[in-house]
This record gives structure tokens, C-alpha cells and sequence, in this order.
């Protein structure tokens, strides 16, 4: 039997997302300077949205899937941050942004544990074309001269409907095959063969890449995978503080790829 190890997902409970005392903002009010920053400090409606946000926010970034894509959290926090500053002092403006960003956030946490229980409720037994898929790992571990060793002999897997047929597609990442006499079966210095079987397909084609780190990410618009990848997609400059990130989406049964430089994780 062909065993396949799913990724864990930890969703954050409600009592972690409980917001934090009424008419408390969910920054230090003693150190407040700037116009919107003391406006929510002075206004009880303002510093309860702000603590509901900083409970939302704290649940997000705590959610494994969304590891990984650290640099897209930080880019929609600093936006918030940026509207929330062009707002000054106006309660109105202040309000409205903070509705919004609360929605994002209650969004993407509500797709996460839909995501979840996917995962947990999910066939356990993949369909059997990508059995074949794995089985063929052991084929190219032994024609690069080497066998898999026990124990690390099945892929990393995660399952999620990426190209909006209702169904589950698999992502298969080979860093948890180890392919004893051979190093660099399976991983190279651009990350590990990372391989998509589509629903859509009969899960008989692949989409393969070489990266790692791969993240599923939930938005309006679906499911897309990100992947870290080699710097040369991005014409990143040697030694700059940045990566490389690739997105991958479907729609209407066509994949879409694009790369992104973002600042590198600490």
C-alpha cells in the first residue's frame, strides 16, 4: 500500500482569536505619535476594531499553510498600515479600513480550516495514477544509482483544489524522499522536484518544478501554490536580501506562473 504523509495543519481556536480587551488598541497607546495612531488610541470604537484585527492577524500568521509566504503577509500589512496612515485623524476612514482588513483576515482564516478539513476528510487512498506517480520515485532514485531508504521512501503531500473543479489535486514534494547513493536524485541547489497531479487531468500529467517551501494559499479568486525558487527567475542581483518566489494558478484549466522578489525570511 502506498502510504502517503500529509502535511500537519494547525488551526488556531477561537480563544487564540479572541480579541483583546475592550477599548484597547492592540499597539502601545503610550508610544502612539501619529495622527491615526492616536485617534484610535482616543476612540473606543477604533481601539476595539484594532484589538479584534491584532487577535485575526495573530491566528493568521500562526497558520502553517500561509508558512512560507511571509513576504505576502507582510506586503498586505504594511498596506493596511499605509491606508490607515492616509486616513490621519479621520474616526470615518479609519473605521472603514479597519472593517475591511477584518474581513480579509476572517476570510482567509475561514479558508484555511475549510482547507483543514479537506485535508482530514479527504480520500486516504490517492487515486491510482498518482500511485504510478510515486512509484516512479523509486525508479528514478535507482536509475540515479541509488534506493530509498525506509522510512523516507514516500513524498511530503498536500492535497487542495487548484483548478476549481471541486476536487482534490495533489502536491507532491520530493524533500522527504531520501535516495541512499544518490544526493542529488531528487534535490539540487535550485530545491527539490516538487510535482502537481490535477484532478482535472485524470491526475495523469505532471506540473513539475524545482523549489521548495510549497505553500498553499487561499484568496477570493481560489487555490494557487507558491513555491520558492532559484534566484535566476527573478534576476535577483548576488547577494541581495531578497528571493525568489513562483505562483502557481489555474483558471478555466490553464495554469498561469509568475515570479515575485520578496524580501528574505529572518
Amino acid at each position: 500500500m502506498i502510504r502517503f504523509a500529509v502535511a500537519a495543519v494547525a488551526i488556531v481556536g477561537p480563544a487564540a482569536l479572541a480579541p483583546l480587551p475592550a477599548h484597547s488598541a492592540g499597539f502601545d497607546c503610550g508610544k502612539a505619535k501619529k495622527p491615526d495612531e492616536i485617534a484610535v488610541c482616543k476612540n473606543p470604537e477604533l481601539s476595539g476594531l484594532d484589538s479584534q484585527m491584532t487577535g485575526l492577524w495573530y491566528g493568521y500568521s500562526k497558520v502553517p499553510m500561509f508558512m512560507g509566504a511571509r513576504g505576502a503577509r507582510r506586503d498586505e500589512a504594511q498596506a493596511f498600515l499605509a491606508r490607515r496612515a492616509a486616513c490621519g485623524s479621520d474616526a470615518e476612514c479609519l473605521a472603514a479600513a479597519y472593517r475591511e482588513r477584518i474581513g480579509a483576515l476572517e476570510e482567509s482564516l475561514d479558508g484555511a480550516m475549510n482547507t483543514y478539513s479537506r485535508l482530514l476528510n479527504g480520500p486516504a487512498t490517492p487515486n491510482d495514477a498518482v500511485a504510478a506517480i510515486v512509484s516512479g520515485y523509486t525508479g528514478q532514485c535507482t536509475a540515479a544509482g541509488g534506493t530509498l531508504a525506509p522510512g523516507a521512501d514516500q513524498p511530503w503531500t498536500m492535497t487542495a483544489d487548484l483548478d476549481g473543479d471541486d476536487l482534490q489535486d495533489y502536491v507532491l514534494n520530493t524533500q522527504g524522499l531520501e535516495c541512499t547513493g544518490s544526493a542529488t536524485a531528487f534535490c539540487g541547489n535550485g530545491g527539490c522536484q516538487i510535482d502537481i497531479a490535477l484532478s482535472r487531468e485524470g491526475f495523469s500529467k505532471q506540473t513539475s518544478m524545482l523549489g521548495g517551501q510549497p505553500t498553499l494559499v487561499q484568496s477570493t479568486a481560489g487555490t494557487s501554490l507558491q513555491v520558492w525558487v532559484d534566484g535566476t527567475n527573478c534576476d535577483l542581483v548576488g547577494g541581495s536580501n531578497k528571493e525568489c518566489w513562483a505562483t502557481y494558478e489555474w483558471s478555466n484549466g490553464k495554469l498561469d506562473t509568475s515570479y515575485s522578489a520578496r524580501a528574505a525570511a529572518d
